[in-house]
């Protein structure tokens, strides 16, 4: 992984607002405060504009209705937006989440 965003002071690293930030990782506490939560894809990208966001949160707690509550809570605070999420309890499992562990951000 390149880096923590945990706060605004590495936000070159992630194209997320100071909201977004807080609203992605309270939806995820809700359900599971242990969880990992790598952003990746495009928004770690400085040079690119736009784009959805790609979260992988690794979890062995988060299961298909948990899932859901998560989409509702950032639905409910970030509105109408393309969010992916892809939830694990072991990243290294397949080559895709692989990758987003290790290319994206942890929040």
């Amino acid at each position: 992984m390149k880096t923590t965003a945990s706060n605004s002071a590495v936000a070159p690293f992630v194209r997320l607002s100071d909201k977004e930030l807080k609203a992605i990782k309270a939806a995820i506490a809700l359900v599971d405060s242990n969880a990992k939560i790598i952003l990746f894809g495009s928004r770690v990208d400085p040079d690119k504009k736009g784009g959805d966001i790609d979260l992988l949160i690794i979890s062995n707690k988060i299961n298909y209705a948990l899932k859901r509550k998560i989409r509702v809570e950032l639905f409910k605070k970030l509105g109408d937006r393309k969010i992916d999420i892809i939830v694990v309890d072991d990243p290294f499992k397949d080559s895709f989440t692989k990758a987003a562990f290790v290319n994206g951000v942890e929040l």
